[in-house]
């Protein structure tokens, strides 16, 4: 009896066993599906990238930055937030560690960060269940801890993008965020963007070698058809020898920016952009409801909703201008294009925008 017992036992186990595989399985069919359909979107962000250095970069031979800009959109005016170093608060907190605010703007979608109670186009990810990662070349952004995978460590600009493809082919990563730094060791002022032959336009060219790179195994693992690529700048450079971004120089808030991707116009241009917009789009891309702002009541703020623009002139059949506040624009116009090195007269310009 004991015996029949026991057979009747590890008889349901093996079918137990067998339909747990099966369950394991399928499951594992529907995620690589759902994999196949999402887009992938890219933030290739090359550290400190002015659109005049783009263009002295292509004019020298980068293929790939070429590619982007005649097959998407480029944005003739573009504006990072503050390119201050840090955000520091009234009470002297530093909620974001050593991130500078343009590397918060564009996954945040906002203006100002008063606190870390913010979404962003991580968090956004994975409520539908798409799976991000984070490669930043320096360690300044290990504040940045809401992708699924991080890295914040100084490392060449061929392993930052080796990493993010390494996380897409085994983790199938479709939200990719990198930051290329190498960039920044060449800087010897300003003459050198416009100069073919500097270092420092051959490190944007070893950075353009990199995005091709990336491009051939997007190519090869079946998702460049459905790609979508914002190539860009955290913050401009200064005018000095020093490798710096100061805000009292206005080439430190002049950035790059490129759109490209599906539904969007080919080798086209539009007026104007900002930091916080790259966030909305991103999050749009990946075809995600908007992103919510704040997600808790903060006191220096009427309005917790994202401040950004969405951007709905870089689609074919829509027309070139799109409302914009211009914010960050105005407010360097009204300080004479030249504001003061200080987060916090930034802060104040942006509140009195947003509260009223």
């Amino acid at each position: 009896m004991r015996n029949i017992f026991a057979l009747i036992v590890f008889t349901i186990l093996i079918i137990s066993c067998n339909h747990s595989k099966k369950n394991k399985q399928e499951i594992s069919i529907v995620s690589e599906k759902l994999e196949a359909k999402q887009p992938i979107v890219v933030q290739f962000i090359i550290d400190g990238l002015m659109k005049d250095a783009a263009e002295t970069a292509i004019e020298a031979g980068a293929e790939n930055l070429t590619y982007f800009a005649q097959n998407g959109v480029v944005v003739q005016d573009a504006y990072s937030n503050s390119p201050v170093g840090r955000v520091k608060l009234p009470d002297g907190t530093e909620p974001w560690g050593g991130a500078s605010p343009p590397n918060i703007g564009m996954h945040t979608g906002t203006h100002v960060f008063e606190t870390q109670n913010l979404d962003d186009i991580f968090l956004s990810a994975r409520r539908k269940g798409i799976k991000s990662v984070y490669v930043g070349g320096h360690t300044l952004y290990d504040v940045f801890k809401t992708p699924d995978i991080y890295y914040a460590e100084i490392i060449p600009d061929q392993k930052v993008v080796e990493l993010g493809m390494k996380h897409i082919k085994d983790d199938g990563a479709r939200l990719v965020r990198l930051h290329l730094q190498e960039i920044r060791s060449f800087w010897k002022g300003p003459q050198d963007k416009v100069n073919p032959d500097s270092e420092y336009i051959k490190a944007i060219l070893n950075a353009d070698a990199q995005l091709g790179k990336l491009v051939a195994f997007l190519k090869k693992e079946g998702l460049w058809e459905t790609a979508y690529c914002i190539i860009s700048a955290d913050h401009g450079m200064g005018t000095l020898i020093k490798s710096n971004h100061l805000s009292e120089q206005l080439s430190s808030w002049q950035i790059y920016m490129n759109f490209y991707g599906p539904g969007i116009k080919k080798g086209a241009t539009i007026p104007y952009a900002e930091s916080p917009d790259i966030a909305l789009m991103t999050n749009h891309f990946m075809g995600l409801p908007p992103l919510k702002g704040y997600t808790l009541k903060v006191e220096s703020l009427n309005k917790i909703e994202t401040t950004g623009v969405f951007l709905k002139n870089i689609f074919e059949g829509n027309s070139k201008d799109v409302k914009h506040p211009q914010w960050i624009k105005t407010y360097l116009e009204n300080n004479n294009e030249s504001p003061p090195n200080d987060y916090l007269h930034y802060r104040e310009a942006m509140l009195n925008f947003i509260n009223n």
